[in-house]
């Protein structure tokens, strides 16, 4: 008996230091499965992201190669393009008059803020949503190192940024977009800038993941920072230059592929992106599991009674992004609005027309082009809010509402009173401030009210893709965020670039913002916008139908 019973505790003593006694320094410990997980959890969304971005770039290559087949069509390409609404969207590349720098005028900031936005949504869905919703807890209840499932959603999106950036340097090679006997080295420093740009979001999304408490904070947060990028890239670029030196995007721009082809510029943003994964990495180890460095303040005893209705629960879930959304669009109103002067003097400089770009000359179409741009900011904003219905179903937050005498359609109407009414508020709000900034350089106090109209215009084709979004969430739930996301960013893309994919008048006709009366610049016809409000409420009765007649389906 006693010699039977000798190896139990044996082996107790051999298991014990094993699963208490490890050191606690081993923070990669599991990284290699964890780097796999990463993988086979991501697999679709890394394979779309890589396809989009590197077929998009090829794309746009090949057919500016067939329509560009002159030198004398690339110099008036370049003459058509150093205006100010091109600075403002896309910069002017380094040699305008090349085939490379005309597919680079075109397609390489579109290509890089898609990259760089979409590394920040899969570094916060392994990061901050996994601990959001408990998965990083039951992982680590394994043996599992501190920072091993950051780290490999870290190193599988670096991969995904240098693949990309790979790719879109061999097929600018294959194109053959470098001037004849310049080698290829421009081809490779638009890979690379691209691959920078990237890798600022994957330091940007890390360390949101750190700072906010939530999933939506820690995106909203994120994105709100390469917004504000872009907007210090854009005012640089119509001013002295000084502020695109300030954005890490415009360092990406300032590499100057078949121009300067500088490489340094990509050091700053590999050394920007360590820095900011450093202190990601160091946040990680002191804060507590669960919670953001910006801690979420103590609630009172007795919560207020409108917390007890869908909506007043909703704003204030969704108060962080709702603040953040607001002060993007009024940051971005106000620093637009200040530059409309200074780039209708170039524009008026330059004796050069630019209508087949802007609809128009002169400042209306200058006003027309921002008001549109402030519209595609709160787009992101209401579809944001609007897929908020699908993330409360699938997080559990929905079943104890409706556990009550609660209906499910008063739950879904009410929350959708946040993309609705803030919408247009938004929209309202960006508009004046655009109006009341360019008012102020020339002395018209009438600018507010007139562009704050002309922004309004477009809130039919916000609730259009809101729609989309409440029909997404009625029959398709499973797939409605990453469906309703993919829909938005083809909206970006082909508002930016829609003469590029060279799609049918009729299509373009037909889509949402490209319908809406471009004001001031235009002549206000209603049609469209009748039409695009029932088409808006028809999609959102069709998904809340649905809604009320599926199970509820969690996780």
């Amino acid at each position: 008996m006693t010699a039977a019973q000798a190896p139990v505790p044996q082996a107790a003593s051999a298991v014990a230091p094993v699963a208490v006694d490890r050191p606690p320094a081993d923070g990669l410990a599991g990284l290699g499965t964890m780097v796999r997980l990463v993988v086979r959890r991501n697999r679709v969304r890394l394979t779309v992201w890589f396809v989009v971005i590197v077929g998009l770039f090829a794309y746009v290559g090949d057919y500016y190669k067939g329509l560009f087949t002159t030198q004398q069509a690339l110099d008036d390409f370049a003459k058509l393009s150093d205006t100010p609404g091109i600075k403002a969207l896309t910069g002017l590349a380094a040699a305008p008059a090349t085939l490379g720098g005309a597919v680079w005028t075109k397609i390489w900031m579109t290509c890089a803020l898609t990259l760089a936005l979409g590394v920040v949504f899969l570094v916060t869905r392994n990061g901050r949503a996994d601990e959001e919703l408990g998965r990083s807890e039951l992982l680590r209840s394994r043996m599992l190192g501190l920072h091993a499932y950051s780290v490999a959603s870290w190193l599988v999106t670096t991969v995904l940024c240098v693949a990309i950036g790979l790719f879109v340097a061999l097929a600018s090679v294959g194109l053959g977009l470098d001037p004849a006997g310049a080698g290829t080295t421009g081809s490779w420093v638009v890979g690379a800038s691209v691959t920078g740009i990237g890798l600022f979001g994957v330091g940007v999304g890390a360390l949101a993941g750190q700072v906010a408490s939530t999933s939506r904070g820690a995106n909203s947060l994120a994105s709100i920072i390469i917004v504000a990028c872009y907007v210090l890239r854009l005012v640089g670029d119509l001013g002295n230059g000084t502020l695109t030196w300030v954005s890490p995007i415009g360092w990406g721009q300032q590499m100057a592929p078949w121009g300067g082809n500088r490489w340094w510029p990509f050091a700053l943003l590999v050394a920007l992106t360590a820095v900011l994964l450093a202190v990601a990495w160091v946040a990680e180890a002191r804060r507590d599991h669960g919670a953001g460095l910006l801690p979420q303040p103590a609630g009172k005893a007795d919560a207020p009674q409108r917390y007890a209705t869908p909506l007043g629960l909703a704003v204030r879930l969704q108060r962080g992004p709702i603040i953040g959304w607001t002060l993007a669009v009024v940051l971005s109103a106000l620093l637009l609005g200040s530059v409309v002067k200074q780039m209708t003097d170039l524009l008026a400089d330059a004796g050069v027309n630019v209508s087949t770009i802007m609809h128009g000359t002169g400042v209306a179409a200058l006003l027309g082009l921002m008001a549109g741009l402030i519209a595609l900011i709160v787009a992101v904003f209401a579809i944001q809010s609007a897929t908020q219905l699908r993330a409360d179903e699938a997080s559990g937050i929905l079943e104890p509402q409706l556990a009550g005498a609660l209906s499910r359609s008063r739950w879904a109407l009410e929350r959708l009173l946040i993309p609705t009414v803030g919408g247009a508020a938004l929209l309202a709000l960006g508009g004046g401030l655009l109006g009341i900034g360019y008012g102020a350089t020339i002395g018209d106090a009438s600018q507010g009210p007139r562009i704050a109209g002309a922004a309004l215009t477009y809130w039919p084709a916000v609730m259009v893709l809101t729609g989309l979004a409440v029909l997404m969430f009625g029959y398709l739930p499973r797939v409605a965020i990453p469906v309703t996301w993919g829909v938005v960013a083809a909206v970006w893309i082909v508002m930016l670039i829609g003469d590029a994919l060279h799609l049918p008048g009729w299509v373009l006709e037909v889509l949402p913002f490209s319908a809406t009366p471009i004001l001031p610049a235009e002549r206000m016809t209603w049609t469209p916008l009748i039409i695009m409000t029932a088409a808006a409420a028809i999609l959102t009765w069709a998904g809340l139908a649905r809604f009320t007649r599926r199970d509820v389906q969690p996780g």
